[in-house]
């Protein structure tokens, strides 16, 4: 016994959803390729993509106003063991206009595969903003209105 022959239609849609799987498919590996390029697989990589993630905050300070003396660092630790993630604690006046310093950051990280989340807690009149690196947070920058500015 044989199977009845598929309408057009159906026939139609089984063509449709085919090519949507290879092209799901393509687009899977050609992700993973350029995975496997990043800047940060090799250990001398990771280290350049940190220190030029070091250079743009470190400018953007500057050009900011913010004194890098005034900044607290520290590496942050979940359960007793370090995460890799560093954290600074940077005092702003009231003024300080986070909006713009996350666009600058964001822009200033990029070539070394980087981007900008931020978050605010208007009750405590701070913004955070995590760097990511390959959908790991690589470092926290807080920023807490400090009275005395």
């Amino acid at each position: 016994m044989t199977a009845p022959p598929l309408s057009g239609a159906l026939r139609r849609r089984l063509v449709i959803a085919s090519g949507l799987a290879l092209c799901a498919l393509a687009l899977t590996a050609a992700g993973r390729i350029a995975g496997a390029n990043s800047r940060r697989e090799t250990p001398a990589g990771a280290r350049a993509a940190d220190a030029g993630i070091t250079r743009a905050i470190d400018s953007l300070c500057q050009s900011f106003g913010i004194d890098r003396g005034l900044i607290k660092t520290w590496k942050a630790t979940a359960a007793g063991a370090p995460t890799g993630r560093i954290e600074e604690k940077i005092p702003v006046a009231a003024g300080f206009r986070s909006l713009e310093f996350n666009h600058a950051l964001s822009a200033g990280i990029a070539p070394f595969g980087a981007g900008v989340v931020a978050t605010e807690r208007s009750k405590e009149n701070s913004v955070t903003m995590h760097i990511v690196c390959e959908g790991v947070t690589v470092r926290s920058l807080s920023f807490v209105q400090d009275a005395g500015r």
